[in-house]
């Protein structure tokens, strides 16, 4: 009996070592881990298996003797097969290796939308709780990019940056489109600078309603000047009370009055208001700047759904200004920077607004609205661009170069040149006394035609000598 047992299981244990085993490498000959293998039988009397390569990329399997089909697959190679026998006694070794690697196809895909603009809404409480002392601070305290200056005394427009963009007086490098009321503010044919915004000198920024501004890109919704988005206030139709004044003063003569009267009639809203103001401003020539702004509105209730409204505004403002300054003079202590040169820079604006329009309200939810409008702008500029013709700079040269003037140039290795002429001018008088308002004095003199052969030479610097 002792010896039969142990028959049995000298024949279990060579039955149970049987198989095929090894290792799979990638083409670089490096272990691949986590490799599916299958053992598939040539016979199908044998039974197939399938395992896992570990961490070292070993597999193993426990098998009858047989022919056999090894199969290899790990994402991204090409599927691997090999033959093995698995001998009647022992374990076949065999080692496996992924060929090459499998083609890699990705797809992608871009879609494209047009840009929604971002809009920004601002009430009247912006309004109501500022103290306006300048009438450029309606755009400041929108707060939405927009740095809005003045220059020339302040009477003419505003000078506008937004996004680190000059647009000058409101419409270049894309512009600054500005409606009141839906009515374009931007003054495509201005002599004195594109999309001028002069008018908004009339608006008072007690009347705001609302202002909705758009963050841009352009948009033919709105046509020209919207290349840096669009500033659309819309005023009241009426006042909260029947009666508002507001006085402020301050520094240099600084004054401003605001009054309005508002009805309180039925089915009608309505108003009238008055704005004036004055400042010096800390020049020694003083600015007298002066405005006044007249604005109005009518809008009666038609019926439930309809109104119709009308809306006047004028203003006029009449200023003087420092105008252009030698740079050399002010740093030289011989002009103050807040001094001038012709006391009668200046200008004068009168204009005016008469518009008109009927809104409904329909039953899809939409509101239909027609507005029309006359608009009538006059703008004087009193600039002195002559007297540099009359003086000269610390050094007896005059400030204004010839009229008459023969120049020749040539270059020199394309980086170097050489401006060679001959150039004719005359030495014309000094600037008046009358000018300097007494600050520095120089003889009055004229002299004959002078001629002189001048030769200058530069140098062009590329992009990589600035690195």
């Amino acid at each position: 009996m002792r010896l039969l047992v142990t028959f049995l299981c000298l024949a279990g244990a060579a039955t149970a070592a049987t198989g095929v085993s090894g290792r799979v490498f990638d083409p670089q000959n490096k272990l691949v881990a986590g490799a599916t293998v299958e053992l598939k039988p040539a016979a199908p009397s044998l039974a197939p298996a399938e395992t896992r390569t570990d961490e070292q990329g070993r597999y193993e399997f426990l098998a009858a003797p047989g022919a056999y089909d090894v199969v290899i697959q790990a994402p991204g190679f090409f599927p691997g097969t090999q033959s093995v026998t698995i001998p009647a006694t022992g374990t076949a070794l065999l080692d496996l290796r992924f060929e090459k690697l499998a083609e890699q196809n990705s797809s992608v895909v871009i879609t494209a939308q047009s840009l929604e603009p971002a809009v920004d809404l601002r009430n009247a409480e912006v309004f109501d709780r500022t103290l306006f002392s300048r009438d450029d601070q309606a755009f400041e305290q929108l707060n939405a990019g927009i740095d809005a200056g003045q220059h020339e005394g302040g009477g003419k427009s505003l000078e506008i940056r937004r996004f680190g963009f000059n647009l000058d007086h409101g419409g270049v490098n894309g512009g600054l489109k500005v409606l009141v009321d839906d009515v374009q503010q931007n003054q495509g044919t201005q002599g004195h600078g594109q999309g001028y915004l002069g008018s908004l000198k009339a608006l008072s920024p007690e009347l705001i309603q609302s202002v909705t501004i758009v963050n841009g890109p352009f948009s033919a919704e709105y046509g020209d000047f919207s290349g840096l988005g669009v500033v659309h206030i819309r005023q009241r139709e009426s006042l909260p009370d029947q009666f508002t004044l507001r006085l402020q003063g301050g520094n240099f003569n600084n004054g401003r009055g605001f009054f309005a009267y508002s009805p309180d009639a039925p089915n009608t809203d309505a108003y009238i208001a008055y704005e004036g103001s004055y400042t010096d401003g800390p020049f020694q020539n003083p600015g007298r700047y002066r405005r006044d702004n007249v604005n109005a509105n009518y809008t009666a209730a038609l019926g439930q759904d309809e109104k119709l409204g009308f809306r006047v505004l004028a203003g006029r403002n009449d200023f003087y200004s420092s105008g252009q300054l030698p740079l050399d003079l002010v740093s030289a202590g011989l002009l103050d920077r807040f001094g001038y040169i012709d006391p009668t820079d200046g200008g004068r604006v009168r204009l005016g607004t008469l518009s008109a329009y009927f809104s409904k309200s329909l039953s899809s939810g939409d509101t239909f609205r027609a507005d029309g409008f006359l608009s009538r702008s006059l703008f004087d500029l009193y600039s002195n661009f002559t007297y540099y013709l009359e003086s000269t700079d610390l050094w007896g040269r005059p400030l204004m170069r010839p009229k008459w003037f023969l120049q020749l140039w040539r270059g020199q290795g394309g980086r170097v040149g050489i401006s060679q002429g001959l150039r004719f001018w005359r030495q014309l008088r000094e600037i008046p006394e009358r000018y300097c308002g007494g600050q520095w004095r120089r003889p009055v003199q004229k002299g004959p035609v002078l001629a002189e052969w001048y030769e200058s030479r530069s140098r062009m610097i590329a992009k990589q000598d600035w690195a």
